[in-house]
């Protein structure tokens, strides 16, 4: 359970998904938030104190409120409200709650689609999964949505994909969908939910989830995205966090990179990371 949430506007119980929609909401409208600090003193000012106060208490709350959090460590960045202990932003991720900037930087890049999703009124009960299901995972899966298409066209498929799977969604057909939307149904409700129900149907056809056709371009940037993000300070945070889940994704990543490369890898675990081992292919690549 997150820390007792306790700050102005919010209600003082364990962090729950509907208060973490009132820990979001205190920290003020998406396009009213600060942009810049306030001052040039060192030391806060009063509204500035007050606004870390509840920065800090949507942060503590991370685990299940983690679009609030990412919400507030945007605030905290932007308004320099860590100048008063730290000199940097990145130096107060760590210093004050232990996480790389690089996760922060994950959870600035969530938080909207995450606030818009646990605010929207879509009916049918499907607050009710959104509530329960969406977590940090499942919304990290939507931010390529979001960023070329805009929070709504993000909300438009998860929406219309619980619609359909209901609690039983997943970040993988999360991450499946969003590969598979065609660019002309992105933002429009009908023919994303068409684009939904056609992925979700070849998942049943196939009985595994399809290989989505390769657009040259979109892996061009997605490689290229990949390799400033996935720097040996974010995968050891990633392993941190969730080894579970990482150390099949980046076996998974290895494998994928071996074999485009020519190269065979054998794979050695450890309780802290994953070792791979390669040696030449004996085929040669073409």
């Amino acid at each position: 359970m997150g820390k007792p949430i306790n700050i102005d506007g919010a209600p003082a119980a364990p962090g729950r998904p509907d208060n973490a929609v009132q820990l979001a909401r205190a920290l003020g409208a998406s396009d009213k938030l600060p942009t810049k600090q306030l001052t040039d003193t060192p030391t806060l000012i009063a509204p500035e104190q007050d606004m870390l106060l509840k920065c800090e208490s949507a942060i503590e709350n991370l685990n299940l409120a983690f679009f609030a959090a990412g919400k507030a460590l945007q605030v905290v960045r932007d308004a320099k409200l860590y100048r008063g202990q730290f000199g940097t932003f990145e130096e107060y991720t760590q210093g004050r709650w232990d996480i790389t900037p690089q996760y922060a930087g994950k959870l600035i890049r969530t938080w909207r689609v995450g606030e818009a999703l646990h605010t929207a009124k879509p009916g049918g009960g499907l607050e009710t999964i959104v509530s329960r299901k969406l977590r940090y995972g499942q919304a990290w899966e939507l931010v390529p949505v979001v960023e070329e298409h805009g929070v709504q066209a993000a909300v438009y498929l998860y929406l219309a994909l619980i619609k359909i799977k209901g609690a039983t969604v997943t970040a993988a057909h999360v991450q499946g969908v969003v590969e598979a939307l065609p660019r002309e149904a992105a933002g429009h409700k009908a023919k994303t939910e068409d684009a939904v129900l056609a992925y979700l149907g070849s998942l049943e056809e196939n009985g595994n989830p399809p290989a989505v056709a390769a657009d040259a371009a979109k892996a061009a940037k997605a490689l290229a995205r990949a390799a400033k993000t996935f720097d040996a300070t974010t995968i050891q945070a990633a392993l941190e966090h969730d080894p579970e889940r990482t150390r099949p994704a980046l076996r998974s990543l290895i494998e994928s990179l071996a074999a485009a490369g020519g190269v065979a890898v054998s794979f050695t675990e450890s309780p802290t990371a994953v070792e791979a081992v390669a040696e030449e292919a004996e085929t040669p690549t073409p």
